[in-house]
């Protein structure tokens, strides 16, 4: 299982990611997330994505609203997505990561997503 993290910023746009060379995703390696990370065993889904915006972009963050279970991409994988607000810090890219930007609900519509990015947002977002 995964935790997911929509930070906004005061202009109303969505933290976005790309991911570095550091695994290899294939045909999505140029593609687009939000902050994302694994729940490890024994931890909670809120003490997983306050552990992983730690880890990916040291920034304390604090989730606000949790807005949906979400099957991802891989068979059997579900994910919790989380709105969430950073408290402090400022976002630090970790070498997982080649890219992140900020994007509109209007932008996103033209970037690269994976599959379950693209679901999401077009129930949530996009309808």
């Amino acid at each position: 299982m995964v935790v997911v993290c929509l930070i906004k910023n005061r202009e109303g746009k969505y933290l976005m990611i790309k991911p570095s060379n550091y695994k290899n995703f294939g045909k999505y390696q140029e593609a687009w997330y939000p902050p994302t990370g694994h729940i490890k065993e024994g931890e909670s889904n809120v003490e997983a994505i306050v552990r992983e915006m730690k880890e990916e972009l040291d920034v304390e963050i604090r989730p606000v609203k949790l807005l949906s279970e979400w099957e991802q991409d891989v068979p059997g994988e579900w994910a919790y997505w989380w709105e969430c607000e950073i408290m402090s810090g400022k976002i630090k890219m970790s070498e997982e990561l080649s890219e992140l930007k900020y994007f509109s609900t209007e932008e996103l519509k033209s970037l690269k997503l994976w599959p379950a990015e693209t679901k999401f947002f077009q129930k949530f977002f996009w309808n």
